[in-house]
């Protein structure tokens, strides 16, 4: 059964200029062309061809690899490289997904920086357990920061990715009875990877977590640091906190000129 160039087009869902073009690359001619009117005609045979072209396009795969797999004949040949492609589309999916999550997880992080920063007193939230990478060394707190980028790359060989949260432990008791906010380590967390590789220096860092709980927060930024501390050393005062195991300093998405921070003192698991 012939299928004219017009039918073949509707029926395929293809332009009857891509398949002028297919035939006019040798990627896919047609059945027969009557020798007077010029008309092109395809065998139902050939649809599964049409079919092969439309996805290797909508995935990027070049023309020419299609033209010269389809060329040979060989079904067999033909089945491997389907199988090819099909895995190189499997690994583009598994890419693409994983940079999905990542975009939906620094979109909430904005989402939820400019709206806590709109909170004037302390809040309370549930946080659920992170995995961070902390720093040992006291003295090299500032350097972490200033590191941070060389740390991410050490991390990606050890199948460690950045989750998109950074910053300081607070040191507890002058915080809480003087109001000071004095770093004493520095971390980052992250996710994948169960264990640091010897490339990320063990003497300077270690694999460790901040518990799951209820945390008390407040924000503040470089024009309201001082009173916002004050806000909280008043709620942790009247609500009788006089011990806790996590003191942090936290970075938020906010603003790119002035970032704010979020104080989060734990409460309870």
């Amino acid at each position: 059964m012939k299928f004219s160039i017009g039918e073949t087009a509707k029926i395929n869902n293809v332009s009857i200029q891509a398949l002028r073009h297919y035939d006019k690359i040798g990627l896919l001619k047609p059945s027969y062309v009557n020798e007077e009117s010029g008309y092109r005609y395809y065998t139902l045979d050939q649809f599964i061809y049409l079919d092969i072209i439309k996805y290797a396009k909508m995935f990027g795969i070049p023309l020419k690899e299609v033209r010269d797999t389809l060329s040979s004949g060989d079904m067999q040949e033909i089945s491997i490289k389907i199988r090819a492609y099909r895995d190189m589309l499997e690994k583009q999916i598994e890419t693409l997904s994983s940079v999905n999550k990542r975009f939906t997880k620094v979109t909430e992080l904005i989402e939820y920086g400019l709206e806590a920063v709109q909170q004037q007193e302390p809040y309370q939230r549930c946080i659920n357990k992170r995995r961070i990478i902390k720093l040992k060394d006291q003295g090299e707190v500032f350097n972490f920061e200033l590191n941070s980028r060389k740390i991410e790359m050490d991390m990606l060989q050890s199948n460690l990715e950045f989750d998109f949260e950074s910053g300081f432990f607070i040191d507890i008791p002058l915080f809480l009875n003087l109001g000071k906010e004095s770093f004493i380590s520095a971390y980052m967390r992250v996710t994948g990877g169960d264990e640091l590789k010897h490339f990320i220096p063990e003497n300077e860092y270690v694999l460790s977590h901040i518990p799951e709980g209820k945390y008390v927060c407040l924000t503040y930024n470089e024009h309201n640091k001082m009173e916002r501390i004050k806000k909280m050393q008043d709620y942790l005062n009247r609500n009788n906190v006089r011990e806790t195991t996590v003191i942090l300093v936290t970075e938020l998405y906010d603003n790119f000129d002035s970032q704010s921070h979020e104080i989060q003192v734990y409460l309870q698991p």
